[in-house]
């Protein structure tokens, strides 16, 4: 009974006025019911950034390059946004928020765009609402702003405007270089199906990254041979990889949850159907090279979540094979899946981070240990 309301309430949202917004704000307050931060507004908790928007284009003591500022010596977005609009922490906060909120918004739209269903498409959202790339965001109260480099170049991938795709980016890009794998995985996207995205007819995406890739290489040289501006990698390298290599399994399978089911099964469909080329290949072994590479440095679990548009080749790859019945069950095995797999962060050999919900806050707020 419960689960054929669900189901009557989620249909007759997807017909309503603003529909995207409604359900983008109702998967916003799904993050927020599951994974509830410990938010801190003292300036401390936000250190290295206002450290760095006092110092934006000169060298800084970033200390041991396994540290945070290390990277945050050429991390200058959210530094350059603190400067420009004098942000507090409460500021930041919201940032991150808004930056959740979009990217969810830009989640629900790309998903409509592969399924062509909005009841399908809903259910895809509230399943990334419980998983950590849905809500890179916002489960981070501190420094991390991984979020914002996700949802800039999810929107560079929607947007038709070449130079807006370019400023999309390479903002993304500055706020850590990570963002370029997923920008990476994008490029392979358009070029497998392009045919099925009619709003990228014209803008060569491909190309506009290639191109945004090497400004940002070029900005990135010039920052340290001529201004200075280094960041350590000590830390950084095949000794880590060796050090939490048994962190690898349970790493990938928290990266995707239940979205392994799409995944797996689009690749066992592809395989075997004899619809498998070069290009399928060559999309399995950079997904795989560069989600292996997430396991180079210390925080794999932020690093695997850059690898986040695979679930884009998988749904568009199932989709033309199976029919639409089959298609809904494992959507709602996804769903499910990832609503009972707990959210938690790897780093590591045995370092592991776990969110409160929001219930479990309340109880800590009056408890006194919030």
């Amino acid at each position: 009974m419960i689960i054929k309301r669900i189901d009557k309430l989620i249909n007759t949202l997807a017909q309503s006025p603003y529909w995207e917004i409604k359900i983008t704000i109702i998967s916003f307050l799904l993050v927020q019911l599951v994974s509830f931060p410990s938010y801190n507004l003292e300036r401390d908790n936000f250190s290295d950034q206002y450290e760095k928007s006092l110092n934006i284009f000169s060298n800084i003591d970033h200390g041991s390059g396994k540290s945070h500022k290390a990277k945050m010596n050429v991390r200058i977005t959210v530094p350059i946004l603190i400067k420009i609009l004098d942000l507090s922490p409460f500021g930041l906060i919201i940032l991150k928020n808004i930056t959740g909120l979009i990217f969810l918004f830009l989640l629900l739209k790309l998903f409509l765009l592969i399924i062509e269903d909005k009841y399908l498409s809903i259910l895809l959202t509230f399943s990334s609402a419980f998983i950590g790339f849905g809500k890179a965001s916002i489960i981070d109260p501190g420094q991390g702003f991984d979020g914002l480099s996700l949802m800039l170049v999810l929107s560079s991938f929607l947007l038709n405007n070449p130079f807006l795709i370019i400023i999309s980016l390479v903002v993304g890009f500055f706020n850590d270089e990570r963002a370029i794998i997923s920008a990476f995985l994008f490029s392979l996207y358009y070029f497998q199906f392009k045919s099925k995205l009619k709003i990228k007819n014209d803008n060569r995406y491909p190309f506009i990254t290639f191109v945004s890739v090497i400004f940002f290489i070029s900005c990135r040289a010039y920052m340290q041979f001529n201004l200075g501006m280094n960041a350590s990698i000590d830390g950084v390298g095949f000794t880590q990889f060796l050090s939490q290599i048994n962190s690898i399994s349970i790493g990938y399978f928290m990266f995707l949850e239940g979205f392994w089911i799409i995944i797996l099964y689009s690749v066992y469909l592809v395989w075997n159907t004899n619809k498998k080329n070069p290009l399928f290949l060559l999309i399995i072994a950079s997904f795989m090279i560069g989600s292996l590479s997430s396991f180079l440095v210390f925080d794999h679990g932020r690093s695997l979540i850059y690898s986040f548009p695979i679930i884009f080749f998988g749904l568009s790859y199932i989709k033309p094979i199976i029919d639409y019945q089959m298609l809904k069950k494992i959507i709602v095995a996804t769903l499910i899946s990832c609503m009972i797999i707990p959210t938690i962060s790897f780093g590591g050999k045995s370092s592991y981070w776990s969110f409160y919900s929001f219930p479990t806050q309340v109880i800590r707020m009056i408890s006194g240990k919030y």
